[in-house]
């Protein structure tokens, strides 16, 4: 679960922010009430998009090679 700060307070408690992390292993910085980023933790094996992409692949869905191969194909027609 998320850590809610507002601007104010993530940059009064910037020291804190790693002990945090820690803990909730996110945090969202809000304005207004509206979320304006989200600061998370690094990832100990860090991963592009392809392979979390490949992760939750959906066995219904075409492979991204194959959506390259149709791209390909049609870009050529």
């Amino acid at each position: 679960m998320a850590k809610y700060l507002s601007a104010k307070e993530f940059r009064q408690q910037l020291p804190r922010i790693a002990e945090y992390l820690e803990q909730w292993r996110e945090i969202v910085v809000v304005k207004r009430s509206k979320p304006l980023f989200k600061v998370v933790a690094f990832e100990d094996n860090p991963s592009d998009l392809l392979d979390r992409a490949a992760a939750v692949a959906d066995s219904t869905q075409p492979s991204l090679e194959e959506i390259s191969r149709i791209v390909h194909q049609l870009r050529r027609a």
